[in-house]
C-alpha cells in the first residue's frame, strides 16, 4: 500500500507553498445541542421537526469545521476523542482486529450503538458485532455528525442501547473542490495521503442538484519494533512458544528432567525439553520472563512484540453520489449511492504451532533427544511438540470490504403541515479476509512422520529424508520438515507446510420505511406535532470460511465453521410533542415527548420500544429535559447461529500447581490446589493428582469453542436523562449542558458467565461435572481436559448478563468578546471560541462487578476513567485560524485479570495529549492547513493486560508526534 511516487507528484502540485506553514486551525471542535434559532429541522433521536437543536435526549454535534480542523481522516479517530465514547477498533487496532472501525457509546459494545448515514441504517461488515464498518464513510463529505447517548429505540428500532451516531452528509453541493493531504510522524513513519474530489451542479432552474465524490486514502503501517515501549512483549512475559522447538511435560507421561542453559534463573532444570544449535541436542527449558533488552536474557520463551502492527496498513476508496429533484412544487426525489472499496492488513507473531505430536522414531530425532525420549514410562507414546514457526513467516491478514449502499425516495409536502415521505434502502457488504503464512496441521504431521511410518532417514544422497510412501499418495509435494532446533530447513519444506486461506462474509439489507409528520390538534400552548409510521427491514448473512478454517486445519488462527442466517422485521411506530403550557407564571413553556415502536421479529417475536420525557422552559436562560426510554436489541444473526467457533482466551487453570503472575511463579497453597475439594476435582477430571505430578499449565491461552443460540430473548434496557441547558443572559455566548444518565441493560446477551473464563469459573466453584455450571446437553462438557490433561472450555450466549452504568455529560460552548485585544487593526479576531465536554462516570457494572475507574480487565479490555474531558481554544487572526485541542485521560487501576481476586491493583497514571492545528484562506479559491497531533510526544501506559502493544491502542495515541500538512481549491 505504498504510493510514494504518486503522493509525491499530487501533493507537489496542490501544495506549492505549504512548506511554510505556520501553526494555523479552525473553529471549536464539539457543540451541545445549544439554543440557535431555526427553520424547523429533525435532528437526531426524534423524526418530528423542531424550531430548535435543543432535544429532550442528550445530542452532541461534531461539526464539518471540527472534523477539517483536526485534519484527520478516519472517521472512529474524531468520534474516539468525544468523552461519551468508549474507543473502539481504529487504525491502531492489530490484535484484536477485523480491519473495521467502530463506535461504542457509554462502552457498552459497538453492536449497542445504532450507526446511520443521513437518518437511515448503514450495512453491517463482519459477523462479530453486525456493525458498520466507519472506514466506508467519506470524512470530507461529512456536514455534521450528530451523537445521542442514551436508548433510541422507539425513534429507530433496534441496536439503539446506548444511542445513535448520526452521520449527516453534503447533498447540494455547488462547484468544484479538489483537496488533499499528507501527514507523517517525527520518526519518519506512519504516513498517510488523501486526495479528495467534490463536484456538484444543480439544474432545470434550481429544481434538482446532483452532487459527486471520490476520495483515495493510504496508509504505511508501523511496526512494534519502531517505539521501544512497544518492542518487547511485557503483558505475557513472552511466549512458551519458543523458537527453537518444545516437548511438553505430560503429567502421566513425564520426562526425566534435564539440565536448562547455563545461566538460566528461574530453574537449573525442567522436565520441558528444548533444543540448541542445530537440533541435535535435549535442554531443559529456561522459563525466563522477557524483559528489557530481550537479547540479554537467556531464555526460552519467544518475544512476540515485534512482528506486529502498532499502526496498521490501509488503503481505501470511497465514491458517493447524491441528488434530488423537486418533481413538482410538493413533490421531491432524492437518491443517494455509496460504494467503499477499503483494504486494511494486521500482521501477527509467525504461528504458535502447540500440541502437535511428534513421533518418538522421528526421521531427525538425535541420539540426545532419543535419549530423553526413551527416559520416560512409555518411551515409544508421541511426544506433544510446541514450536514459534519463524521460519515460514509473520502471520499476515487482509481485509477486503466492498460495501454499497443505495436510498432512494419521495418526499410530499401535502400542506396544512403536513408531510409524508417513503424510502428503499439496499446495502449489500461483501468481506475478505485472506490469512498468509499459517500452518497446516495435516501436512505437519505428513512433514513429521516417524521411521515405523515408512518414512526415510536423511542420508549423504538424501540430506532431507523422504515422506512415506502412503503418505506421498496423499501429498505427492510432501518434504520432511525437521522440528528440532532454530537451524534452516528447505524452502520446499517450508512450502509443504505453510497454510494460506481466505474467508468471506456477505451482508444483505433490505429496509422499506414510510413516515408522516404533522400536527393533529391546537392546544392552548401550541399543536401537538406528531410522527406516525411503518419499517419493513430484511437481513441476510453468510460466513464462508475456506474448507481448511472451517475444518480446522491450522495452528496459528482459530477455527471458524460456516454460518447463514436470515431474519426480518416489521414495525410501526408513533410520536408526539404535547404542549402543556406556554408562558405561565412559572415557565415559558412545559411540553411532553412520548413515543413507542412495535417490533415484530421472525427470530424472536414481537418486541416493544417506548419513551416518555419532557422539557420545563423556566425562562430564556434556563431550560430543564429529561427522558425515560425502554430500548430492545435483537440477537444478530451471528449471536444467534455461531457454530461453535475456536478461541484462545488468556486463563489460569486450578488445577496447575505454578501460577506465574507478572513474572513471578506462585506456588503450592497460594494457588487453588490449596483447597482439597477443587484437588479432588483435579484429579477427577485428569486422571491423576496434578499436586503428585506436579502439573504446570502449559499455556496462558485456553484454547476455548464459542456457540450461538437459536433461543436468545432481546437485550432490553431502561435509561433515564435529566439535564438544563443553561444560557445566562448577563454573560453573552455561553451555553452550558448538563446531564445526568443511568442506563440498565438486562438480558444482556454474553457467552455462559461472561465468557470462556467465567464459564471455567463457574464450573470449579460448583465442583459438580454433571451440573449445569460444567455440562450442557447440546454441546456436551463445558469444562474438559485433552489428551495432554490440558484445560478446554465450551461456552455459548445466553441472556442472563446484567449491564449497569450511570455518569454526567458537562458542556460549556463560550465565545468570549476580545475586542480590546482586536482593537482598529482589523487583523486580530473578536472572539476567543472555547469548547469544553467533560464526562463524569458514576459506575460500569457488568455482572456485579464494577469496572469504574479500571483498565485492563480480561473480559472487557477498554479503559474506564473516572472522567474524561476535552477542551477546544480557537481564535483567529485575519485570515489565519488557530486552534488548540487537549484531551485528558485521568489515573486508571490497571486490573490485568480481575478475576485472580482481591488486592490493589498498580496504577497507571493520567494522560494528556495536546494538538495544534489551522488553516490560512490565502484567497476564495486556494486554502492550506496543517498541524500537529500529540505535540509534546507523549508516550502512551504501558497495563499488564494489554489488548495490543503493551497498551491500549485506541485511548492512547501509539505513534508519538505527527505533522500533517493539506490544501483545498474551490472553483
Amino acid at each position: 500500500m505504498k504510493t510514494q511516487t504518486v503522493r509525491g507528484r499530487l501533493l507537489a502540485s496542490t501544495m506549492i507553498g505549504g512548506a511554510a506553514l505556520m501553526a494555523l486551525s479552525s473553529a471549536p471542535a464539539y457543540a451541545q445541542d445549544g439554543p440557535t434559532q431555526v427553520e424547523a429541522i429533525v435532528v437526531t433521536g426524534s423524526r418530528i421537526a423542531r424550531q430548535d437543536y435543543i432535544a429532550n435526549s442528550p445530542v452532541a454535534t461534531v461539526s464539518e469545521e471540527r472534523i477539517e480542523a483536526t485534519g484527520t481522516v478516519n472517521v472512529e479517530a474524531i468520534l474516539n476523542t468525544l468523552p461519551q465514547v468508549v474507543p473502539g477498533f481504529s487504525a491502531n487496532s492489530n490484535n484484536p482486529a477485523d480491519g473495521t472501525a467502530t463506535v461504542d457509546l457509554r462502552g457498552l459494545g459497538p453492536q449497542r450503538t445504532l450507526v446511520l448515514l443521513n437518518g437511515h441504517r448503514m450495512t453491517p461488515a463482519t459477523k462479530a458485532f453486525s456493525s458498520p464498518d466507519l472506514n466506508t464513510i467519506p470524512a470530507s463529505l461529512i456536514e455534521r455528525v450528530e451523537v445521542v447517548t442514551g436508548g433510541a429505540s422507539a425513534v429507530y428500532g433496534s441496536d439503539a442501547l446506548a444511542g445513535v451516531v448520526n452521520f449527516i452528509m453534503k447533498d447540494d453541493f455547488q462547484g468544484l473542490e479538489f483537496q488533499t493531504q499528507y501527514g507523517m510522524s517525527s520518526r519518519g513513519d506512519g504516513e498517510t495521503f488523501t486526495l479528495n474530489a467534490l463536484m456538484g451542479a444543480n439544474f432545470d432552474g434550481g429544481r434538482g442538484n446532483l452532487t459527486a465524490f471520490a476520495g483515495y486514502y493510504d496508509r504505511d503501517g508501523v511496526l512494534s519494533t519502531e517505539r521501544d515501549w512497544a518492542a518487547v512483549a511485557t503483558s505475557a512475559n513472552g511466549s512458551l512458544t519458543g523458537l527453537r522447538g518444545r516437548f511438553d511435560n505430560v503429567a502421566l507421561n513425564p520426562f526425566t528432567s534435564q539440565p536448562t542453559v547455563a545461566g538460566c534463573a528461574s530453574s537449573a532444570s525442567s522436565p520441558n525439553i528444548t533444543f540448541r544449535n542445530n537440533g541435535t541436542t535435549a535442554f531443559g527449558f529456561c522459563n525466563d520472563p522477557i524483559a528489557g533488552d530481550p537479547d540479554s536474557i537467556i531464555t526460552d520463551r519467544y518475544n512476540f512484540a515485534p512482528t506486529n502492527y502498532l499502526s496498521t496498513p490501509a488503503e481505501r476508496l470511497n465514491l458517493a453520489f447524491l441528488g434530488n429533484y423537486d418533481i413538482t412544487d410538493n413533490v421531491g426525489l432524492r437518491m443517494e449511492a455509496f460504494y467503499t472499496d477499503s483494504r486494511n492488513a494486521n500482521q501477527l507473531a509467525p504461528t504458535p504451532l502447540t500440541a502437535a505430536l511428534i513421533p518418538f522414531d522421528n526421521i531427525f530425532v538425535t541420539p540426545s533427544i532419543a535419549a530423553v525420549l526413551a527416559g520416560r514410562p512409555n518411551p515409544t507414546a508421541d511426544a506433544v511438540y510446541r514450536r514459534r514457526m519463524a521460519d515460514v513467516g509473520a502471520r499476515l491478514q487482509t481485509h477486503n470490504n466492498k460495501t454499497f449502499d443505495f436510498t432512494t425516495g419521495l418526499d410530499w409536502d401535502m400542506g396544512s403541515g403536513w408531510n409524508a415521505d417513503a424510502t428503499y434502502t439496499y446495502g449489500r457488504s461483501e468481506f475478505t479476509d485472506t490469512t498468509f503464512n499459517d500452518i497446516s496441521r495435516s501436512r505437519f504431521a505428513a512433514a513429521t512422520e516417524g521411521l515405523s511410518d515408512g518414512a526415510v532417514a536423511p542420508t549423504v544422497g538424501n540430506p532431507n529424508g523422504s515422506c512415506s510412501a502412503a503418505t506421498l499418495a496423499i501429498f505427492p509435494d510432501c518434504v520432511p520438515y525437521n522440528p528440532f532446533g532454530d537451524g534452516a530447513r528447505p524452502q520446499a519444506a517450508l512450502d509443504f507446510i505453510r497454510q494460506n486461506f481466505t474467508d468471506n462474509t456477505i451482508f444483505e439489507r433490505h429496509t422499506f420505511n414510510a413516515n408522516l409528520t404533522g400536527s393533529v390538534m391546537t392546544l392552548p400552548a401550541g399543536d401537538v406535532a406528531v410522527a406516525l409510521g411503518f419499517e419493513r427491514r430484511e437481513d441476510s448473512f453468510s460466513f464462508n470460511p475456506d474448507a481448511a478454517h472451517a475444518a480446522g486445519d491450522i495452528f496459528g488462527f482459530n477455527q471458524e465453521r460456516a454460518v447463514t442466517g436470515y431474519y426480518a422485521v416489521t414495525e410501526w411506530y408513533g410520536e408526539a410533542l404535547v404542549p402543556l403550557f406556554r408562558d405561565v407564571p412559572f415557565g415559558q413553556y412545559v411540553g411532553l415527548e412520548l413515543g413507542v415502536r412495535y417490533s415484530d421479529y421472525t427470530s424472536i417475536g414481537p418486541v416493544r420500544s417506548y419513551k416518555f420525557g419532557g422539557e420545563w422552559q423556566f425562562n430564556d436562560d434556563l431550560r430543564l429535559r429529561g427522558m425515560y426510554q425502554r430500548a430492545s436489541r435483537a440477537p444478530n444473526l451471528f449471536e444467534l447461529f455461531q457454530a461453535g467457533d475456536q478461541g484462545f482466551p488468556p486463563m489460569t487453570d486450578p488445577c496447575s500447581t505454578v501460577i506465574v503472575t507478572n513474572g513471578n511463579p506462585n506456588n503450592g497453597p497460594g494457588t487453588a490446589l490449596g483447597d482439597p475439594a477443587v484437588r479432588a476435582f483435579c484429579t477427577a477430571q485428569m486422571g491423576f493428582d496434578p499436586v503428585t505430578a506436579g502439573y504446570v499449565q502449559p499455556n496462558s491461552q485456553i484454547e476455548s469453542f464459542f456457540y450461538g443460540n437459536p433461543d436468545l430473548s432481546e437485550e432490553v434496557s431502561d435509561t433515564y436523562t435529566a439535564g438544563l441547558v443553561w444560557s445566562p443572559s448577563f454573560i453573552d455566548n455561553l451555553d452550558i449542558t448538563l446531564d445526568w444518565y443511568d442506563i440498565s441493560v438486562e438480558d444482556y446477551i454474553a457467552p455462559l458467565a461472561g465468557g470462556a473464563t467465567g464459564t471455567m469459573q463457574a464450573c470449579f466453584a460448583s465442583l459438580n461435572a454433571a451440573g449445569p455450571e460444567c455440562f450442557n446437553s447440546n454441546i456436551g462438557a463445558l469444562v474438559y481436559r485433552d489428551a495432554t490433561s490440558e484445560l478446554k472450555v465450551r461456552t455459548y450466549n445466553v441472556n442472563v448478563s446484567q449491564l449497569e452504568t450511570d455518569g454526567v455529560d458537562l458542556t460549556v460552548n463560550y465565545r468570549a468578546p476580545m475586542g480590546w485585544l482586536a482593537g482598529d487593526s482589523g487583523f486580530f479576531g473578536d472572539t476567543l471560541r472555547m469548547n469544553l465536554m467533560v464526562n463524569f462516570l458514576g459506575s460500569y457494572v457488568l455482572d456485579g462487578i464494577d469496572y469504574k475507574g479500571t483498565i485492563g480487565a480480561y473480559n472487557l479490555n477498554i479503559g474506564l476513567p473516572d472522567w474524561k474531558a476535552n477542551l477546544s481554544l480557537g481564535y483567529d487572526f485575519g485570515p489565519v485560524e488557530v486552534n488548540w485541542t487537549s484531551m485528558f485521560v485521568p489515573s486508571m487501576a490497571d486490573q490485568g485479570d480481575i478475576f485472580e481476586g482481591a488486592g490493589s491493583y498498580p496504577g497507571v497514571d493520567s494522560y494528556t495529549i495536546h494538538e495544534l492545528q489551522g488553516r490560512w484562506a490565502i484567497n476564495d479559491t486556494v486554502e492550506i492547513y496543517g498541524g500537529i497531533r500529540n505535540l509534546f510526544d507523549q508516550d502512551p501506559h504501558l497495563i499488564t493486560n494489554a489488548p495490543d502493544g503493551n497498551t491500549d491502542p485506541n485511548l492512547y495515541d501509539v505513534l508519538g508526534r505527527y505533522f500533517y500538512i493539506g490544501g483545498r481549491l474551490r472553483y
